[in-house]
């Protein structure tokens, strides 16, 4: 590496639409479409090979609301704290 510049630097980040699933709430039984998005970033290196570099599974409703996994197949809807199951 030659001194401030760096020998790799990130040239694109991602999400993959992995999984679409049904889920309900857990008290009140509402009916929701959740999609799973593998994030990755790709790098590429100063001699110029690529590498994709695996990221984390984000949750998200179909709406766009985030949700946060807190079990196998259990998540809580962010922005209104509802828990939701897989069905």
């Amino acid at each position: 590496m030659t001194a401030g510049i760096p020998t790799s630097r990130t040239r694109r980040h991602f999400m993959d639409l992995t999984e679409k699933f049904d889920a309900k709430g857990k008290e009140t039984g509402n009916a929701y479409h959740v999609e799973c998005y593998k994030d990755s970033i790709e790098r590429a290196a100063a001699n110029g090979t690529v590498a994709s570099l695996p990221g984390r599974e984000i949750y998200k409703l179909a709406d766009g609301r985030a949700l946060t996994p807190y079990a196998e197949g259990k998540f809580v809807i962010d922005q209104t704290g509802e828990k939701i199951v897989r069905v």
